[in-house]
Formats: structure tokens, C-alpha cells, sequence
């Protein structure tokens, strides 16, 4: 994964990588924001969307117990993202931390709907 920064200030916007061919715009907690031809086309969406799709509600799908929700970020690092297991997030809704590990493996995945 390459890190792409904002060339104002520096601001860690996301990442890119190469997976089968194809560039993938990722945000922060390596969340894929689309997929592209080119290394640059992915920068620039990263560029365009990374640090604004952590605004944006998510759909968290969990293979292992068959389940599709939409959640919210309340959290994201490199490597790490908590969600709240709800639309919006307000006090007393069940949170979820996911790893890259997890968001990697297959299981879990982190979409934008």
C-alpha cells in the first residue's frame, strides 16, 4: 500500500494499491473507495473522497453471521476502523472495531453502499 497525502499539508487522505491489475483508492482504514486503471486515477480519488467518506454512512457485511447493516464511522486509523452499529452515531449505540486483518481476510467487509 502506497500512502497518498494531501499536497496542501500533508494530510493523510487514504492509500493506494495494486490488487490483480487494477489500482484500488482506499481510505484511511483501508476501506475501498473504488477501483481503477491507473495508479494516478486511483490517487486522485483518494484525493477527492478519501478523508470525506468518513462521513458517509457505510455498509458493514459480516459472511461469518450472514448479516448487512449500515453503520457509521466514529473512528478510523490506519489500520483500524470503529463503527457504530447504527446509522447515526449517538450515545449508547453499539460500537465495532474492525482490523485491517479482518477487513483483509474476507469475512468482514466495509462498503460504500
Amino acid at each position: 500500500m502506497f500512502e497518498v497525502r494531501r499536497p496542501a499539508d500533508g494530510e493523510l487522505c487514504g492509500f493506494v494499491d495494486d490488487r490483480d491489475g487494477r489500482w484500488r483508492a482506499l481510505a484511511i482504514f483501508g476501506g475501498v473507495l473504488g477501483s481503477h486503471a491507473s495508479r494516478g486515477a486511483a490517487e486522485a480519488d483518494v484525493l477527492e473522497r478519501g478523508l470525506s467518506s468518513l462521513a458517509l454512512r457505510w455498509q458493514l457485511v459480516d459472511r461469518s453471521a450472514s448479516s448487512d447493516e449500515v453503520v457509521c464511522i466514529q473512528e478510523a486509523r490506519p489500520g483500524r476502523v470503529t463503527v457504530a452499529l447504527a446509522p447515526y452515531s449517538m450515545p449508547g449505540v453499539p460500537t465495532r472495531t474492525l482490523t485491517n486483518d479482518e477487513l483483509v481476510g474476507g469475512d468482514v467487509e466495509l462498503r460504500l453502499p
